[in-house]
């Protein structure tokens, strides 16, 4: 990996700063220029700083002694005035010449700069999604590559993240706040720990994201979310071997009734697609194998309830799923029960277990980001219904006792609550808000959706918690 190691710095004797490679981008259709400087403490000033060298010079109409990430400072150059941005979060620029499409990445160029840390990389790069392809503010997906000819892939590390060559950038323009489907990757991960953590270390049991902005052929996009995705490396699941089946990965991606535990249909290994399944992991010889995931989803929709009572918690991981039952519960996240989640089992004749994905439509929206205050129902699948009504192993009583637990440490309104305000805070108080909707406008002022969120997550906890005392 490449990397470069800068710090803001004034020259001893001169009246401006000088800002380093890759830690600032300017959009002069917009006079936006966002400046990354983690801690602006280490930023060494003169009395009075009369501009930037953000490659050519920029002035203040008048000098200033300090800087602020909280405030907005204007800077002229020719004539013609720019706002500038002082940020935190790490600072992403693409330069891509070809028109992007959904089906094909092309080669573009990667700037990343946060706290001193400097990394240039080809990538290719897409757009991501199906509903979201409709907004104006794209998602992308993007591949890091090691050169522009040969289009091979290369890992990088970002901040507490994987080694990987996969990424998305996530543009959230369905969820106003730009918050809710980062605190819920980062709860997923706090609550479940990783499955077969005794045999596999390093392994997830779910992806993780930083906060990012970012231009695109020097077009200021806004904030997005760097998000890790789910293959067999995040999880750590068993490679197969000489054409040996042993860990596996299916995505549930449409609602054809699999998914949600309603239809048990024929398979075909000939196909990678089976009931609403997607298989990830493994193909081999050009096939895949639906075997095991089609006896699990035959057992909850056609096996009696002695068979089913006697088998389930052989085939799926039970602690994972009441988590899962709770987390999507919490959230309300009416696209995630029969679709939007990941399925996999660490190696052969392990049980299955849930991964989250595609967290959107969650707290008071759905997935085009209208407003859905329902917050007095529980969400269910086939799998959870017979869970519930033929309680295997204790389930039930489980199920309560570990939403009692959850509700005094990660579930607790202490803890929701302060995580929110402290994201809500730093994107408002940091004017990430004020640059986000000069680019991407609301009709809504972020105050009235933080205040329905507030509303909401009040309202659903104290039915939950009323369901949940009476199961």
């Amino acid at each position: 990996m490449f990397m470069c190691f800068f710090v803001a710095q004034v020259h001893s004797q001169a009246q401006s700063i000088k800002a380093k490679k890759g830690s600032f981008a300017i959009d002069k259709s917009k006079n936006i220029i966002v400046w990354h400087q983690s801690n602006i403490d280490t930023v060494v000033l003169v009395k009075n700083i009369k501009g930037f060298r953000f490659r050519n010079k920029y002035r203040f109409n008048k000098p200033i002694t300090s800087l602020s990430h909280n405030k907005k400072y204007q800077l002229s150059r020719k004539g013609k005035t720019f706002d500038l941005y002082i940020s935190k979060l790490p600072l992403v620029q693409i330069e891509v010449d070809t028109p992007l499409n959904k089906d094909t990445k092309v080669l573009g160029s990667y700037k990343y700069y946060n706290k001193k840390n400097f990394i240039e990389s080809s990538l290719g790069i897409e757009f991501r999604g199906n509903l979201s392809l409709t907004y104006p503010k794209k998602t992308f997906d993007i591949e890091f590559w090691r050169d522009s000819i040969w289009n091979k892939s290369r890992d990088i590390t970002f901040e507490n993240l994987r080694n990987d060559d996969d990424w998305i950038l996530d543009g959230m323009y369905n969820e106003p706040l730009r918050i809710r489907s980062y605190v819920a990757n980062k709860l997923w991960t706090a609550i479940r720990k990783p499955y077969g953590q005794d045999e596999v270390p390093f392994e997830k049991s779910g992806i993780d994201l930083i906060y990012v902005e970012v231009f695109r052929n020097q077009k200021y996009q806004g904030v997005y979310t760097l998000t890790e995705s789910v293959d067999r490396k995040l999880l750590g699941l068993q490679k197969n071997r000489k054409r040996i089946v042993n860990g596996e990965l299916f995505k549930a991606s449409s609602y054809e009734g699999a998914p949600a535990f309603l239809k048990a249909p024929k398979y075909d290994n000939l196909f990678p697609h089976w009931g609403g399944f997607e298989m990830i992991y493994p193909v081999l010889d050009y096939k895949s194998h639906w075997q095991q995931l089609a006896q699990l989803v035959d057992l909850v929709v056609n096996g009696s309830d002695e068979e089913f009572v006697l088998n389930i918690d052989g085939k799926i991981y039970l602690n994972n799923t009441m988590d899962y039952f709770l987390f999507v519960n919490l959230l309300r996240a009416t696209d995630n029960l029969g679709k939007n989640y990941y399925l996999a089992r660490y190696d052969k004749d392990e049980p299955y277990f849930f991964i989250p994905w595609d967290l959107d439509g969650i707290m008071g929206i759905i997935q085009d980001g209208k407003r859905i205050p329902t917050t007095d129902d529980i969400l269910s699948n086939g799998l959870f219904d017979r869970l519930l009504e033929l309680n295997p192993e204790g389930y039930k009583s489980r199920l309560k006792q570990r939403w009692s637990q959850l509700r005094n440490g990660h579930f607790s309104d202490d803890e929701l609550f302060s995580s929110i305000e402290a994201i809500y805070s730093n994107l408002k108080e940091e004017r990430i808000y004020e640059r986000e909707h000069r680019i991407w406008p609301s009709e809504r002022t972020i105050e009235e959706d933080y205040t329905y969120l507030q509303t909401w997550l009040k309202n659903r906890l104290n039915y939950l918690d009323v369901y949940f005392a009476n199961l």
